[in-house]
């Protein structure tokens, strides 16, 4: 473990995380680094490779495959991470990611959609599926993955589903606040796998 990551290891002790789109890229660091720190973590995402992810941790990981495009899947997901640890003190929003890079005008309807389905709804699935049991516990941590690109050129519909998060993270931390739920948003840029 680096000294770093000493400095950290226990942050999370006694925390149960839920992290979307841990399959890989920036959830599965996220999935890895929670759980070095000591975090439960429930690792979500609709590629069933995620369990491999989930077994790399051991056995403080769970993996759960759902597609959070619909509302089905979030409340599936929250369902589960209760079953498996009857709380979630965290939940880290990171699906999403830019389908196609274009002048706006080149989008077709369809794909306008499909980027906002992608990039904003699961977001705001996780977010409405997660209020009921943090309200009922009186905590919780929301961490919503936005981006730096919400001003990018030929990614519009990318950059309003990021502006959207941006927006809705701000309104969900004004809402429910005083109700010891905090609402944040990172706005990370290019990665790499």
């Amino acid at each position: 473990m680096s000294k770093a990551m000493t400095h950290f290891a226990g942050r999370f002790a006694d925390k149960v995380m839920v992290v979307t789109g841990a399959a890989q890229g920036i959830g599965r660091g996220v999935a890895l680094r929670a759980a070095a720190e000591g975090a439960q973590v429930l690792l979500v995402d609709r590629a069933a490779f995620v369990a491999d992810v989930a077994a790399e941790i051991g056995a403080a990981a769970h993996a759960f495959v759902a597609d959070l495009e619909s509302h089905d899947g979030a409340a599936a997901m929250v369902a589960r991470a209760m079953d498996v640890s009857g709380r979630i003190d965290i939940l880290v929003n990171n699906v999403g990611g830019a389908i196609r890079m274009r002048p706006f005008a080149e989008f077709t309807p369809e794909q306008i959609d499909a980027e906002i389905r992608r990039s904003l709804m699961p977001t705001m699935y996780c977010c409405h599926a997660v209020l009921s049991p943090m309200l009922a516990q009186g905590s919780g941590t929301i961490v919503n993955v936005s981006s730096n690109a919400t001003r990018g050129i030929r990614r519009g519909p990318y950059s309003a589903a990021k502006g959207g998060i941006n927006a809705l993270t701000q309104s969900l931390a004004m809402e429910y606040g005083e109700q010891g739920i905090r609402v944040v948003a990172t706005a990370p840029g290019g990665t790499s796998a």
